[in-house]
């Protein structure tokens, strides 16, 4: 077995030396030292702990002015990582953070024009002159990572040509305007130009750190496990209500800076401690043995194949949201969601073709799975295409002229069956809102229409989701684009599989499902795996054209 490869990314992260402890009122670290852990925290690539399992950097928080710790027995502060000094403090169990004469990151946005695999070198070199000749100076940016396991070679890798940058928060419309005068499909790629810069401080009673941009915390006793204050929860998905709570981590954690130069926290967590916690927040515990195995499967599949190809700009590998993967951290593990992920160590799912597959799942489908490219645009992924979440599995539309009965019917849709017991509001849901409710919140983004007076569904996808709906006001109208743009703006709704009608004062959305739809739907799995279906099957069904194969 692989032990390890790459060692030089974060294999310090859990594995810290004995090293000099000093207890002192200020202690400094060297400037080269802390460039290097920068320049190590915003790599893409990745490590093995020497069990075999993949070692990951996990976003807790972000955007924060001060950070709390704890831990049983207190914590173990090391501003140089392994090899550097361990600071103790006296101050009991508890650190403070914060940050002084901090710098923002700069970030450009570049609008992705076409994409080709790494090794062409010929379309690569074709493409920058191509766009070179229509007056842009082209980049070309590789994206993703690639890694050997026992023989098996996983890529990930893609080579983006990109066009005319511009600051943080204008790239979707510039690219946009673009796809538009060249008739191309367009994304967004963000170069970090400049990471954020500043000091750590961390203060715990009369000891002080400071330390150039990051501070590595961990436990002083083994086996313990680190307590972060104050982490956001409910963030990342349609649904707009937050809060906070202290959640507890395995493994290491650091302090760095965010964009804004903020403070951002992070966990350096074994892949098998990550999804012990990610599993049963993605699922429900006591879901079916083979819907929780599938689960673990995607899970492990998209954690993998996201590295290298989300938060380029971040000093981490993952986000911790639902625009990635729900991370609770440590104490959200379940029995039978470890064993889920103990049963199925390894084993992650690839295309036919070659290459992991790109991973999506949501909560219910409501009855029909969507196409990827309806939800995010970009290239149509033949993994990823729409169809009846039946036993037949059948490619179909859902339309403006059959919704209706679509919605009126539960018929033998596997998140139907597996939904009985634990979703019944999320196969199919009504909500109503106040048209003055429904103005209100329209008026933020688009005051120039004036009150609703009604809305209708202008593009839908094969499932019936809303990619285009129009808002018609006193004063005009606009259309509002994006699955998840629509569902925040009407109030968190559930998805965008919704036919509405005006009651009076009020508009009553007829929904269902809940989530974007795409892949795997777990309230499907958690039908299938009723009806006596093993994860293979399960997987099979939501991801065409695809096989299992075991990893380490």
């Amino acid at each position: 077995m692989v032990r390890y490869l790459l060692r030089m990314l974060i294999a310090y992260a859990l594995a810290f030396t004995a090293g000099f402890v000093v207890m002192s009122r200020v202690a400094h670290a060297d400037e080269t030292s802390a460039t290097d852990k920068m320049r190590i925290l915003y790599s893409t690539r990745f490590t093995f702990t020497d069990d075999g399992v993949p070692l990951v950097t996990v976003e807790i928080m972000g955007t924060k002015k001060d950070v709390h710790l704890r831990a049983k027995g207190g914590i173990v502060a090391r501003p140089d990582g392994a090899g550097g000094s361990a600071i103790e403090s006296d101050g009991g169990e508890t650190w403070t953070i914060t940050a002084e004469n901090t710098k923002p990151a700069q970030i450009a946005e570049w609008t992705v024009v076409e994409t080709l695999q790494p090794d062409d070198t010929v379309g690569v070199t074709a493409a920058l002159a191509r766009w070179k000749a229509r007056g842009y100076d082209p980049r070309s940016f590789e994206i993703g990572t690639v890694f050997g396991v026992d023989g098996e070679v996983i890529d990930t890798r893609e080579m983006r040509i990109a066009i005319d940058p511009v600051a943080a928060g204008k790239g979707a419309a510039r690219a946009a305007d673009l796809g538009k005068k060249f008739g191309v499909t367009t994304s967004v790629h963000q170069e970090l130009v400049r990471r954020p810069a500043g000091t750590i401080i961390a203060r715990s009673g009369t000891t002080t750190i400071k330390n150039p941009s990051v501070v590595w915390f961990a436990p002083k006793r083994a086996g313990e496990t680190l307590t972060v204050q104050d982490v956001p929860t409910g963030t990342g998905g349609s649904q707009l209500a937050t809060g906070t709570e202290d959640r507890r981590y395995w493994g290491s954690v650091y302090v760095t800076l965010d964009h804004d130069g903020s403070l951002l926290v992070a966990n350096a967590v074994p892949e098998d401690k990550l999804l012990a916690g990610l599993v049963p927040a993605e699922m429900y515990p006591d879901a079916p043995a083979a819907a929780l195995e599938a689960q673990a499967i995607a899970a492990r599949t998209e954690l993998l194949q996201k590295i290298g190809r989300r938060n380029l700009t971040d000093p981490f590998l993952l986000c911790s949201t639902q625009q990635c993967q729900v991370y609770a951290g440590a104490g959200k593990e379940d029995p039978r969601t470890t064993k889920a992920v103990d049963k199925t160590r390894g084993l992650v799912l690839l295309r036919d073709g070659g290459g992991m597959v790109d991973i999506r799942y949501s909560a219910s489908c409501g009855g029909h799975t969507e196409d990827n490219d309806a939800i995010w645009g970009g290239e149509p992924d033949p993994s990823l295409r729409g169809r009846a979440d039946d036993p037949n599995g059948g490619m179909s539309r859902i339309t403006d002229d059959n919704i209706h009965a679509f919605l009126a019917k539960g018929g033998d849709a596997w998140c139907h069956a597996g939904g009985k017991k634990l979703g019944k509001d999320r196969f199919r849901w009504t909500e109503k809102l106040r048209a003055d409710e429904v103005s209100t919140r329209v008026a933020v983004e688009y005051p120039e229409i004036g009150r609703v007076k009604s809305m209708t569904a202008k593009k839908r996808g094969v499932s019936g989701r809303i990619g285009v709906l129009t808002l018609v006001g006193e004063k005009g109208s606009v259309d509002v684009t994006g699955d998840l743009h629509i569902r925040r703006l009407l109030g968190g709704l559930k998805s965008t599989l919704f036919e509405v009608d005006r009651d009076g004062d009020t508009f009553v959305f007829h929904g269902a499902g809940f989530g974007h739809g795409v892949g795997m739907c777990q309230m499907g799995a958690m039908g299938m795996a009723n009806a006596g279906k093993s994860h293979a099957q399960i997987l099979g069904h939501y991801y065409r054209g695809t096989h299992l194969h075991r990893l380490y």
